[in-house]
């Protein structure tokens, strides 16, 4: 079973960052079993430059709960799936800074599909979610938005685990 994931965050210093936007799709290798997407709280200010770039306002954020009131749903969610992103370093590294914040342990195990892509598909022009999504013809609506790339990363997903088993 895999947890393909998508993290915005706030910006900032590294290891400082904080989670405003998450997306989660459970897939158990043939279909999106359940999903999850929630905007959420950092309880500190967003660069100016994400907010442009993920239409997120800060101040929308302050309606939202923080992570500690989403963290039981997300563990429940990832809890014994490979966690798969793109780029997942980033997410899987934000997602337990988070955790740690509150008090909890969190491990998983990962698979990059920046990584699987490159050594399945090399020579690609970029790697970027954007471009390798154009590159297959993957529909990316509202990029640099959590559930969005997540849902375009689990598509990316499934056509490198449909050339690995025929290759």
């Amino acid at each position: 079973m895999f947890a393909i994931i998508d993290t915005e965050t706030s910006g900032g210093k590294y290891n400082e960052e904080k989670i405003i936007e998450i997306g989660i799709l459970v897939y158990d290798g043939n279909k999106i079993m359940e999903t999850y997407q929630s905007l959420i709280n950092p309880k500190k200010k967003v660069d100016y430059f994400v907010q442009k770039l993920t239409g997120i306002k800060e101040n929308e954020l302050k309606r939202c709960k923080p992570f500690k009131d989403h963290a039981k749903e997300i563990k429940k969610l990832l809890k014994n799936k490979v966690i798969v992103g793109h780029n997942v370093e980033y997410d899987y590294r934000v997602l337990k800074n988070e955790f740690k914040s509150i008090g909890e342990n969190f491990k998983a195990e990962t698979l990059c599909t920046i990584e699987m892509s490159k050594k399945i598909f090399p020579g690609l022009e970029s790697y970027k979610l954007k471009k390798i999504c154009k590159h297959f013809n993957i529909e990316l609506n509202n990029h640099h938005r959590a559930f969005d790339d997540a849902k375009a990363t689990s598509e990316l997903f499934k056509i490198i685990r449909s050339f690995e088993k025929t290759n």
